[in-house]
């Protein structure tokens, strides 16, 4: 297969459009999903993949209807985001698959894999917390409050951001969620995103 196919047919879904306007990266898992796609493609763009895609590559995979195209897409995501050009290797995508395969052990739960779930998404993004410490329940006897920082100076994550100084999370059921000190939605549980 010539090299150049994966990149036109990328740039060919883009300049179509797919449709649309723009597209926030806070979408749910159902409108992450692309239905025609075998099992593992469905769910790519799921976790850590929508917030380092752009809008509209997110619309272009959505819109794609085969695995084939998929997997050409895949490769030339990762391709357009290759520092070492021409060298061998990829050390964004070697980075992300890493970290992909480190929070998969480290916090998978509830059937979601860990770089699906929001300490899972923050480590691929950002890497390793600089400190990680444990407040008390914002309610009687309920779980502690696990806090992530990472220092002033941290370096750009693979979203192109940097993080903010502290994440906290608590456990919602089965699940370890974003909480946000001060907003409260049912009991002290709040939705992965800040309002």
């Amino acid at each position: 297969m010539d090299k150049r196919a994966p990149a036109f047919l990328l740039l060919s879904l883009l300049a179509a459009g797919c449709g649309g306007g723009g597209v926030s990266t806070s979408r749910s898992l159902t409108q992450l999903t692309n239905p025609f796609l075998g099992p593992e493609n469905s769910v790519w763009l799921v976790g850590p993949v929508a917030r380092i895609a752009t809008p509209a590559e997110i619309q272009a995979y959505l819109a794609l209807r085969d695995d084939a195209q998929a997997e050409a897409f895949i490769d030339t995501f990762w391709q357009l985001r290759d520092p070492s050009g021409d060298k061998p290797g990829n050390p964004f995508r070697e980075t992300f698959e890493r970290r992909a395969a480190d929070a998969d052990r480290l916090y998978s739960e509830a059937g979601y894999l860990g770089r699906r779930t929001d300490r899972g998404l923050l480590y691929v993004l950002y890497g390793r917390p600089e400190k990680v410490e444990y407040d008390v329940s914002p309610v009687p006897n309920g779980p502690p409050v696990e806090v992530w920082s990472y220092g002033a100076g941290s370096p750009s994550g693979l979203d192109g951001k940097r993080p903010s100084g502290l994440y906290h999370f608590i456990k919602a059921g089965d699940l370890t969620v974003s909480y946000f000190p001060g907003i409260r939605t049912g009991p002290f549980v709040t939705p992965s995103e800040p309002p």
